[in-house]
């Protein structure tokens, strides 16, 4: 499992904003937010008081936003109000690449910080991790081609890089222990990239916001 970051709030998505001010304009950070709160509503993001980010919705993702390396004080309000859900003061290397990701429900919200592999894979090969966002999906067996490579992964969980060959292939997420399959999905993946496969979603939202797997495309 790699460098996980709770209660960092979606609102990293903010950070990215290189006019903000501070930090090494010469090595910024890469950052990109994904919205993966199932109930939550669509959000407004301030940097130091001023709004950045206005009415982000579920499930959003962002290219990735140079970011000025350093402390801000972020803050996420529920959009049009001056009700604040999360306030951080988060602190980005210069030269990384990240992946924030809010992954519960409103009432607790809370989010993941995710380290991403940015050198090219292998000719031939990709990179795939999985990261398990759902808040009440329980720990799953993730099978690849009806093999399984990672069990009883809970909800948190960012895994390391699996390298596959390129090619299409048949993703399963099931219920840990079991042949129940919570999510199927068809994933292609080309050489030399790197890509996070993220199971979003909620059982209780379902169908409005249902278990998914979103893929994302790394560096």
């Amino acid at each position: 499992m790699r460098r996980v970051l709770s209660l960092l709030g979606m609102v990293l998505l903010s950070v990215l904003i290189t006019a903000c001010g501070g930090g090494d304009d010469s090595s910024p950070a890469r950052l990109r937010v994904l919205h993966a709160s199932p109930d939550a509503p669509n959000v407004d993001v301030y940097v130091d008081g001023t709004k950045v980010l206005n009415n982000v919705p579920y499930p959003t993702v962002s290219s990735y936003l140079n970011v000025a390396a350093g402390m801000r004080e972020i803050k996420v309000n529920a959009a049009g109000t001056t009700t604040t859900v999360i306030d951080v003061k988060p602190n980005l290397s210069s030269g990384a690449a990240y992946t924030a990701m809010a992954a519960t429900f409103v009432a607790n919200i809370q989010a993941l910080l995710a380290t991403d592999e940015t050198s090219a894979a292998p000719a031939g090969q990709a990179r795939v991790r999985v990261i398990h966002a759902s808040p009440d999906a329980g720990p799953v067996d993730i099978l690849v081609n009806g093999q399984v490579v990672l069990s009883n992964v809970p909800f948190g969980t960012i895994s390391s890089y699996l390298t596959l060959p390129v090619g299409t292939y048949n993703v399963q997420v099931n219920a840990a222990g079991t042949s129940t399959t919570a999510i199927q999905a068809s994933l292609t993946v080309s050489g030399g990239m790197n890509y996070s496969a993220v199971a979003i979603g909620s059982v209780k939202t379902s169908p409005t916001n249902p278990l998914t797997l979103k893929v994302l495309a790394d560096g």
